[in-house]
């Protein structure tokens, strides 16, 4: 079979995609408010049809900054599963995501419920002079969900 001059191409695998910008003002005060458990959570967004929110701990065990995707709704049917890729990055001064500083995914959500990088980065990491602008810091999270696939035997 001869190869045609332009070849069809389609996703087996369709996402819908959300980025999401949480800037953390007063970073040195989220961390003394949180008292080593606490976290901060955006607002809530759709992705998929689904509603979500991200969790900002800014101080896990004294040592480390997480960051976490929660999926707020309920599943709607029985044995349902929410499949999502996560990234999490953090951006820099000048408003360029961090390569060094990305952390990327995946997770089956079977109910409602929380999951994400307990271990993102340690504080010296994120109080570098690149990252904490005006005491801000800025993490960019990418939200993907998979649509639900169709089966055929």
């Amino acid at each position: 079979m001869a190869p045609s001059a332009t070849p069809d191409r389609m996703s087996l695998t369709a996402a819908a995609t959300r980025e999401i910008i949480f800037d953390v003002e007063g970073y040195s005060a989220t961390k003394l408010m949180s008292s080593g458990r606490g976290h901060f959570e955006s607002d809530k967004f759709t992705v998929g049809g689904y509603d979500w929110a991200v969790r900002y701990y800014p101080d896990r065990g004294g040592v480390y900054v997480a960051v976490t995707l929660v999926l707020l709704s309920e599943l709607k049917d029985a044995g349902q599963k929410v499949g999502v890729r996560f990234a999490c990055a953090l951006q820099d001064r000048h408003g360029e995501v961090s390569p060094d500083r990305c952390m990327m995914a995946s997770h089956v959500f079977s109910r409602s419920g929380e999951w994400g990088f307990w271990k993102y980065a340690t504080h010296d990491v994120v109080e570098d002079p690149d990252f904490i602008v005006g005491d801000c810091l800025t993490l960019v999270c990418a939200i993907s969900v998979l649509r639900k696939p169709v089966l055929r035997y």
